[in-house]
C-alpha cells in the first residue's frame, strides 16, 4: 500500500497529465500506483478522478444539487449505449455513484473490474480518467445549454 500522504502526489500528477493531454505521462504514473500500490490506492486514484469530474459537471450544472434529494443520474439510454464497452460503462457509474456519495456502490464498482483482471481494471481505470477528460474539456466551454448539452443530473 502506497498510503494517503504518497498516493496523493502521484494521482493529482495521473490527473494533471490526462487533463493536459499528456496521457503516456499519466499512465506510468498509473503504472507506479499498480505496481506499488494495492486495490485501496487505485480506488483512491478513481475517487480522485471522480471528484475532478465533480468540478466539471457542477461548472456545466451549476443549480446541479440545489434542492435537496437531487440525485445525478445516467442521460435515459446511456447504459444501453455503453453495455458493448463495460470499461465506459464503469466510468459513467463509478462517477455517478461517487457524485451520489454512494461510496458503498462505488467500492462494488471497483470491485467488480478489480476481480475481473488487471488488464479490465486498468482499462476501466483509463476509461474513467478518459471519461473525466471529457467533461472537463466540455466544461471549459461554460455552462450546458440547450445548445450545448453536457450530461444530464436529474
Amino acid at each position: 500500500m502506497i498510503g494517503p500522504k504518497d498516493l496523493d502526489p502521484l494521482a493529482q500528477e495521473i490527473l494533471r497529465h490526462t487533463l493536459d493531454g499528456d496521457l503516456a505521462v499519466a499512465a506510468s504514473f498509473l503504472d507506479v500506483v499498480t505496481e506499488h500500490g494495492d486495490g485501496a490506492d487505485l480506488f483512491g486514484v478513481c475517487c480522485a478522478a471522480a471528484e475532478t469530474a465533480r468540478g466539471a459537471l457542477l461548472t456545466l450544472f451549476p443549480d446541479a444539487g440545489a434542492a435537496e434529494g437531487d440525485r445525478w443520474q445516467l442521460p435515459p439510454g446511456l447504459a444501453d449505449q455503453l453495455a458493448a464497452d463495460p470499461h465506459r460503462l464503469f466510468a459513467a457509474r463509478f462517477t455517478t455513484a461517487y457524485l451520489n456519495d454512494d461510496r458503498v456502490m462505488a467500492l462494488a464498482l471497483f470491485q467488480a473490474t478489480e476481480a475481473a483482471g488487471y488488464r479490465d481494471r486498468t482499462e476501466s481505470i483509463c476509461a474513467l480518467l478518459a471519461h473525466v477528460r471529457g467533461l472537463t474539456l466540455r466544461a471549459e466551454q461554460g455552462p450546458a445549454t440547450p445548445d450545448r448539452p453536457g450530461g444530464v443530473p436529474a
